[in-house]
């Protein structure tokens, strides 16, 4: 097949995710490794995008710079560590939520994972 027609295959997966929510501290620290694994042609993030959702609640997350332009060749993956620790204005009494992960390749494809984990309450 030719080179030019084969296309990213990007999968995303949260490895030994983490999630503490501390109601009484308005605390939420969320940790774990955020791995993307390319089974297609190579790939250059252009863009990447996180938040945290639970229930109604849309908590963005600071991306590291490093993952400003990433590029993933084929059969290779992107490991990213999350350790955010973040201060709330109001209380989290969700038991579960997700990391929703935006990205643009380069063809200004938009890649879309929404990965769920449970909250340990504390």
């Amino acid at each position: 097949m030719f080179a030019f027609l084969r296309r990213p295959k990007l999968t995303a997966h949260l490895v030994a995710p983490r999630a503490v929510s501390d109601e009484f501290a308005r605390r939420m620290d969320l940790g774990g490794r955020l791995v993307i694994r390319n089974a297609g042609s190579d790939a250059d993030l252009t863009f990447t995008e996180m938040m945290v959702i639970t229930g109604f609640r849309r908590i963005p997350l600071a991306v590291p710079p490093e993952w400003g332009a990433v590029r993933i060749t084929s059969g290779r993956s992107g490991e990213l560590e999350l350790n955010r620790s973040l201060t709330l204005d109001a209380p989290l009494r969700s038991p579960a939520g997700e990391l929703y992960v935006v990205a643009l390749d380069q063809r200004r494809r938009k890649w879309e994972w929404r990965l769920p984990f449970t909250f340990e309450q504390r």
